[in-house]
């Protein structure tokens, strides 16, 4: 049963297969779930009592979305070193190859659409062109730095735990921009005159940040935590 007094990252974790009504309500769960959800609704101006009635009623179904759900189910049973080679192998890969498509894509709506979407598009290569450089540095820091150090030293230390820390809050940046192209682009609804290229975009863009999501989600809510837990 979920309560007001849980968070949305609470939900997460033990309901995995609610990602997709969060999602759909635009409903931060990972760099910004950890607020009680009477709060974290409430100022998204949705009634709680109702959200709460929904939201059981989408825990409670099996969801069609079972390799989300079987993959954060998966996880959360790894140590922490596993939880760390998973992430390299999967949502650093994945997250890479998203990026690099999105950009590509980008370029090409920029020029043709120029003439009427300028304005829009150019803020929008250039908030992206900042988040990718962003998220480049930071898989480097976690797989060159920060991760090697936690597997070096399962009992952390000081040090360790403020460079994990320091991952968390680059983590709140990341989705702060994604926050901010989500709200220009409309939540990734095309223009009437959006050419299949524009749209393709859209949607590649989309799948980035909805893994980006939940790799953090996977980091702040679960690896994180259980490494702290080692202390």
């Amino acid at each position: 049963m979920i309560t007001k007094e849980m968070t949305l990252a609470d939900v997460v974790k033990a309901y995995p297969n609610t990602i997709g009504f969060l999602n759909g309500l635009h409903l931060d769960y990972c760099c910004g779930g950890h607020e009680a959800i009477s709060i974290a609704v409430r100022e998204k101006g949705l009634d709680v009592e109702k959200f709460l009635a929904e939201l059981n009623q989408v825990a409670a179904r099996k969801t069609q979305q079972l390799d989300v759900h079987d993959d954060i189910e998966s996880f959360k049973d790894l140590k922490v070193t596993e939880m760390l080679d998973d992430l390299e192998a999967t949502h650093h890969v994945t997250d890479r190859k998203l990026m690099a498509e999105t950009e590509e894509l980008l370029n090409k709506i920029l020029i043709v659409h120029y003439p009427h979407h300028g304005e829009m598009l150019t803020r929008l290569h250039h908030l992206y062109a900042g988040l990718k450089a962003e998220l480049e540095e930071h898989f480097a820091k976690e797989e060159k730095l920060v991760f090697p150090l936690m597997r070096q030293h399962p009992h952390p230390d000081a040090e360790t735990l403020a460079l994990v820390q320091e991952l968390e809050t680059e983590h709140s940046g990341a989705g702060d921009v994604i926050k901010e192209i989500q709200e220009l682009t409309d939540h990734f609804t095309p223009p009437a005159d959006a050419c299949p290229t524009f749209r393709h975009t859209y949607v590649v863009m989309e799948q980035l940040f909805d893994d980006i999501f939940i790799h953090i989600f996977k980091e702040n809510s679960i690896a994180f935590p259980e490494y702290a837990e080692q202390e």
